[in-house]
């Protein structure tokens, strides 16, 4: 949270507090789409943090998406609660840090409106990712005023860990734009995501979605692995200790496309590509040979 971004805590009580970054500078736009990132369950213990409420784990992501033009707010969801109050509370903190942004205060900056309501995107990471999911069809089983649909959900490595969360969203609405992302090394959570692909497969048209597979490339240093901490770019679990390919051409490429795509008619060539070469392509190595591109699972 240390750069050219402000960020600031919402609420006072531990459950429901909430960070929220957005983009800093002598100019700001009148107002800005809001991304509810929701992170890794208990992705590690980190000094001023409770276990798994780090935004730290994800700073660099984070800070990228206020840069790209959008407000960014970071729940704690885990910390003191059971996993099947998780969606209950990350709600009650949604609304409040949009309520909290609506009213425009010390210098923060208002979401953005259209005809349909406040512009909104769902990102989440692991049991995040599921969580996002969740939160959407419940919006879209009882949609409330104050809290939009979101528009679209980027889901990466999702998971349920032991929680034995349900990850059934037959009922999520159609207009919600989705990308699913997994590991080729994540034997553990490629279930999670094939269940949850399967389950959507009713709702969302297929014109919609995208399933797309990060595929494990060691040929050069850092190693890329598809495992499901990737997105953890700087956390405790990532396998290296900074950016890397990873961040640039899976995370922060797909997150930041998508919401463009859905709000700002632009960049849907990798933001929902439909396995693009914009949007599965990984680069090259410094020695010229190409990174090996995503997989287009449906």
């Amino acid at each position: 949270m240390i750069g050219p971004f402000n960020s600031v805590a919402g609420s006072n009580a531990m459950a429901t507090q909430y960070y929220v970054f957005e983009p800093a500078g002598s100019t700001l736009p009148a107002s800005l789409p809001v991304i509810l990132f929701l992170h890794g369950g208990y992705a590690g213990v980190e000094g001023g943090y409770a276990a798994g409420d780090s935004p730290s784990n994800y700073n660099y992501w984070l800070m990228h998406l206020a840069k790209m033009g959008y407000t960014v707010v970071f729940p704690y969801y885990d910390s003191y609660l059971n996993a099947d109050k998780y969606s209950e509370n990350i709600l009650d903190v949604w609304e409040a840090a949009l309520e909290w942004l609506g009213a425009g205060q010390d210098g923060v900056i208002p979401p953005r409106r259209d005809s349909f309501g406040i512009q909104t995107v769902f990102v989440g990471h692991s049991i995040g990712a599921t969580e996002a999911l969740t939160v959407a069809q419940q919006l879209s089983l009882n949609p409330s005023g104050d809290v939009p649909l979101p528009r679209a959900i980027a889901a990466f490595t999702p998971g349920i860990g032991k929680t034995g969360i349900p990850v059934d969203f037959s009922h999520i609405s159609p207009y919600v734009r989705l990308v699913i992302v997994e590991g080729s090394d994540d034997p553990t959570d490629q279930p999670t995501a094939g269940a949850i692909w399967a389950s959507v497969n009713s709702a969302i048209p297929a014109e919609n979605r995208d399933f797309l597979q990060v595929i494990s490339d060691l040929h050069g240093s850092p190693e890329q692995p598809g495992s499901h901490w990737f997105p953890d770019t700087n956390g405790v679990r990532d396998c290296d200790d900074g950016l890397d390919n990873r961040d640039f051409n899976v995370t922060w490429k797909l997150s930041v496309g998508l919401a463009d795509c859905v709000l700002k008619k632009k960049n849907c060539a990798y933001g929902l590509g439909h396995g693009s070469e914009e949007q599965i392509g990984m680069g090259q190595w410094s020695d010229g040979q190409p990174v090996i591109p995503m997989m287009l699972m449906h």
